[in-house]
């Protein structure tokens, strides 16, 4: 049985439901420490997560690494310096899979600790379930008002205050 604290960070999708729990359920808990299975296999990690750009660079800077001492004839060293890079990897997968998911547009929404991830998800949810006000779906066929855009909101502001400043203008001349 674990008795040790796992960290996690907690990411909410760019486009996350209106209803509390499926936007519960659309939330991704990316474990922080050491990950064995990106140390071990670290494409194969890269590919189940979907992070297709690392997954390049990582084949790229490995096999040029490796081809690169092997040429030199130091094929111990590029064995060594693999392994080594595995290691580093492993450490810092759950750092590169958040990366990822924030460049997809993904929020950051917290970080919880607990026991294992179960312990940690129920933690996280008790706390952040009641902070999510629930909008309730529109009614099918009601057309619901646009909001003004930020520019037709500053352009009315402006024309407001020219308004204002000719008024008060033509007060002080008078």
């Amino acid at each position: 049985m674990r008795t040790g604290v796992v960290t996690y960070t907690v990411y909410e999708p760019p486009h996350a439901s209106a209803n509390r729990l499926e936007s519960a359920e659309q939330l991704v808990f990316v474990k922080d420490g050491y990950t064995i299975i990106g140390a071990l296999l670290p494409p194969i990690w890269l590919l189940a997560k979907r992070m297709w750009l690392e997954f390049a660079v990582y084949i790229g800077g490995s096999g040029l690494l490796v081809w690169a001492l092997t040429s030199a004839g130091a094929t111990e060293l590029a064995n060594v310096l693999v392994l080594i890079i595995q290691i580093v990897f492993g450490f810092e997968a759950g750092a590169l899979y958040g990366a990822a998911l924030e460049r997809r547009g993904w929020r950051l929404v917290g970080t919880v600790t607990g026991r294992g991830q179960e312990d940690s998800e129920r933690r996280f949810l008790e706390v952040w379930l009641p902070t999510r006000t629930e909008i309730p779906p529109a009614p099918l066929g009601a057309a619901t008002p646009a909001a003004p855009s930020w520019t037709a909101t500053a352009l009315t502001r402006a024309k407001e205050t020219i308004v204002r400043g000719r008024r008060a203008w033509a007060g002080a001349q008078t």
